[in-house]
Parts: C-alpha cells; sequence; structure tokens
C-alpha cells in the first residue's frame, strides 16, 4: 500500500527533480507558476510518496497545494504540481496522493480546489470544468478544473482567480517574464 509522506524542507532538491522529469525544465513558464511564484505551498497538505513507503527511499510521487483567490470564495487551493516519476505512472501513486490530501484540505476548512490539466485524468477525483464565470487569466478555458469541497460552494465562487497575496496573474496586469524563465507579478 503506498503511503504518502509529509514533504520535509530536506526534499525540495528531489522535489524538483521529479518535476523536472514529469513535466520538463520549462515548466516554470507555465500560467500556473504565476500563482506559485513568493508564495509558499501549503506546508499541511505537501506529501511525497517514496519506493517502500521509506523516508530514505527514491521518491515516485509529489503534490502541492497553494492558496488562491476565487472571486468571493475563501479559502480556495491551487492543486499543482502533481508529480509521478514517468516509470511509476499508472500504478496508484497520483491516486493516493490526491484522495488522501483532497480529504485533508476539507478537513483543513478550504472549500474550493482548482487546477490546470486534464479532465481526462483529474475527473478519476472528482474535477469537473469551472464555470465559465471563473476565470483563470491567460489560461486555456478547456484547462481549468475545480472541486467543490464543500456543497455548492465551486457554482458560488465566480470571478477572476488571484494571487494569494490578491495580486492578479495576468500578463496584462503586469506579470513579467524575469530572467530564470518564471513570472512575477511588477510592483
Amino acid at each position: 500500500m503506498l503511503q504518502p509522506l509529509p514533504e520535509r524542507a530536506e526534499d525540495a532538491p528531489e522535489i524538483e527533480t521529479l518535476l523536472d522529469l514529469a513535466f520538463g525544465p520549462d515548466r516554470q513558464a507555465r500560467v500556473s507558476y504565476r500563482y506559485r511564484r513568493g508564495i509558499a505551498p501549503v506546508a499541511a497538505l505537501s506529501r511525497v510518496v517514496r519506493v517502500d513507503d521509506r523516508p530514505d527511499g527514491a521518491m515516485i510521487g509529489s503534490i502541492r497545494y497553494w492558496p488562491i483567490l476565487v472571486g468571493q470564495c475563501e479559502p480556495a487551493l491551487l492543486l499543482g504540481p502533481l508529480a509521478i516519476h514517468p516509470a511509476r505512472q499508472n500504478t496508484g501513486v497520483g491516486r493516493a496522493l490526491a484522495f488522501g490530501t483532497l480529504d485533508a484540505a476539507r478537513d483543513l476548512g478550504y472549500r474550493v480546489v482548482l487546477l490546470v490539466g486534464a479532465q481526462s485524468y483529474y475527473g478519476r477525483f472528482g474535477f469537473t470544468h469551472v464555470p465559465t464565470d471563473i476565470v483563470m487569466p491567460d489560461e486555456q478555458p478547456e484547462r481549468v478544473l475545480g472541486l467543490a469541497l464543500v456543497a455548492g460552494a465551486l457554482a458560488a465562487a465566480g470571478g477572476e482567480v488571484r494571487r494569494a497575496d490578491g495580486r492578479s496573474a495576468s500578463a496584462g496586469d503586469g506579470a513579467q517574464p524575469i530572467s530564470d524563465g518564471l513570472v512575477a507579478a511588477s510592483r
């Protein structure tokens, strides 16, 4: 049985390697990283899976969540990245990470979780396309998915998805590329 473990500070380099392996080294240029830049992930929901569930085993999966604002709905989360080592995909690692952390998010009082991804994958966890009045600037609308952790919360959320600090992540609102390929909002 796969047992997700809490992410530790010393896991950071191994997580970055796993993310590059799963998504490519240009992953940080994606729109969703604008919501993460300079914002700490929710530590209580950050998990990893290791070979044989041992703290010293090789990392085969990782999940993180980031606080965001969605219209008038608070608190809300942005799931991602959920990364599985390519050699371990389709073995239940993603399922173990997602289901356990979504329940924990609900228990922590979060109402809505959004992500950018494929409905064909995330639908198994209950994610659906968000209502058209939820807008994630500069993102492909068909890839923005949501899950209500509290009945009716997603339908009531409506509005622009914003960073946890209240700033827009829209390139039109001052988000500028910086030298390392990441995106930051100008001040």
